[in-house]
């Protein structure tokens, strides 16, 4: 199981930062890490007008990452002292979504955290984005995020990448001793559709569903975990199911296993992780990957460029 000792972070000097932040002192009691590299991106596009209202003192991009270091620093120190782990703080220029994955490459973390805002412009892009291209774990928090962790989410898909998330969230579970709640969204037959399945049929589509799950069990070697439930997915769209049970069991964390891809080419197919990245669940998401397996995709895809 990949160790999260380096955390990279994402901060924009929004209100969102105050969350972030937050959240990651709150995380950390947990979690632990040895090393948070803050970064902050400014946009190439040069010194916008809200940042020149923020800052009026600036009049060149090089000024204005002198001040903005200084500003983030303020921040981080709110949360993180001296006795905290090893501070870093990064203001680079450019595009952010590339300067992000570039800075992955560059300083190789564990775990990248970004905020991630309800209806914001431009941010399901951004999330798709580091979630297929990142080599390292990813955890969104979401704008209403709640420093707690009671209940743990995991949706599955009998997969290796599952029972990593599965492992990851168990231990994360039984570290604070949070309920686990885990979930297999599943669609009936093209055949049936649009007629409803006899209740005879649902019943052996359950008693093959809870016999899938046992040879998951046992074939990932996953012990003590909870019944699964299952959800019969009519209408195609797995997320809102996902999200129905989250409201039910009180979710406070969702936790996907991510595949690892054999090509950079790969990466454009759809997968769980990344509808789930792109969802507002109102919750911090945390995209599981096994670091190792990734680590060589993020250098293709930059060279590639």
């Amino acid at each position: 199981m990949t160790s999260f000792k380096h955390w990279m972070v994402g901060l924009d000097l929004t209100n969102m930062d105050e969350l972030v932040l937050g959240y990651l002192d709150f995380f950390s009691e947990i979690k632990q890490p040895e090393q948070i590299t803050f970064i902050h991106v400014v946009e190439d596009s040069g010194i916008s007008d809200e940042l020149a209202e923020l800052f009026p003192e600036v009049e060149t991009t090089k000024s204005l990452e002198s001040i903005i270091r200084e500003e983030l620093k303020k921040k981080v120190h709110q949360y993180f002292d001296a006795d905290s782990p090893h501070i870093n703080i990064i203001v680079r220029e450019g595009d952010t979504t590339e300067l992000l994955l570039s800075s992955l490459g560059e300083f190789d973390p564990d775990l990248l955290v970004v905020g991630k805002k309800t209806g914001y412009e431009g941010e399901g892009i951004l999330a798709r984005k580091i979630t297929k291209y990142a080599h390292c774990s990813l955890l969104f928090v979401a704008e209403n995020s709640q420093y707690q962790l009671q209940n743990v989410h995991v949706p599955i898909k009998f997969s290796k990448a599952s029972a990593r998330a599965v492992r990851f969230a168990q231990s994360l579970a039984q570290k604070v001793e949070a309920n686990l709640h885990i979930q297999y969204v599943y669609r009936y037959p093209k055949q049936f559709f649009p007629y409803i399945p006899s209740d005879k049929y649902s019943e052996r589509m359950d008693k093959h569903l809870r016999e899938k799950y046992t040879d998951f069990k046992e074939s990932f070697k996953l012990q003590e975990l909870p019944n699964c439930t299952f959800t019969v997915n009519e209408d195609g769209k797995p997320a809102d199911k996902i999200y129905n049970l989250t409201l039910h069991t009180r979710a406070d964390m969702l936790v996907v296993g991510a595949k690892s891809k054999s090509s950079a080419a790969a990466l454009i197919t759809n997968e769980m992780a990344d509808s789930l990245a792109n969802y507002h669940f109102g919750i911090p998401v945390l995209i599981y990957k096994e670091k190792e397996e990734h680590i060589g995709l993020l250098r293709s895809l930059l060279e590639g460029d």
